[in-house]
């Protein structure tokens, strides 16, 4: 563990060295919660590897499949995911005949996304899968703290 404290700073010529907090890395929300994403990233993968989709390009999917079709803003919107990446993101899945976009007939500046037929029967066929993945996700918790964990999470995402 990364240790800062102030024993270890020079104190520059004529002032004072103000004392650094105790700063511990792996006490860190940020640090923790990349480490809890990148043990979820190894299950989503290992769960649902054969399909080669990645927890983003499914989290995008899932969100097309229950709002149907559906603008890029609203998608971006409603996944967290900025517009630029997510544009991507939907070029990816549609080059794999998952999704198709097309422009809204009433608004040509506006891009629709709907899940192909391909992509619908993949997404009903993977959801029980990913509820999976949640579970094994929060294994090392015990049924008060899943519940804790998710509303906390939800809390820090403003949700």
């Amino acid at each position: 563990m990364w240790r800062l404290m102030a024993a270890g700073r020079k104190k520059a010529a004529g002032q004072a060295v103000a004392p650094l907090p105790d700063y511990m890395l792996g006490e860190q929300i940020g640090h923790l919660l990349r480490k809890a994403y990148q043990r979820h990233t190894a299950i989503f993968q290992q769960t649902m590897g054969e399909d080669g989709l990645t927890a983003v390009q499914f989290a995008v999917m899932v969100t097309i499949h229950e709002a149907g079709t559906v603008a890029l803003t609203r998608i971006s919107q409603l996944t967290a995911i900025d517009l630029a990446t997510l544009r991507g993101i939907v070029a990816r899945l549609g080059e794999r005949d998952l999704v198709v976009v097309e422009h809204n007939a009433s608004d040509r500046r506006q891009r629709l996304a709907s899940l192909t037929k391909q992509g619908e029967e993949l997404v009903k066929r993977d959801l029980p899968l990913a509820a999976r993945i949640t579970e094994l996700t929060l294994v090392p918790l015990d049924a008060c703290e899943r519940i804790a964990a998710i509303q906390v999470l939800k809390k820090l995402a403003g949700e």
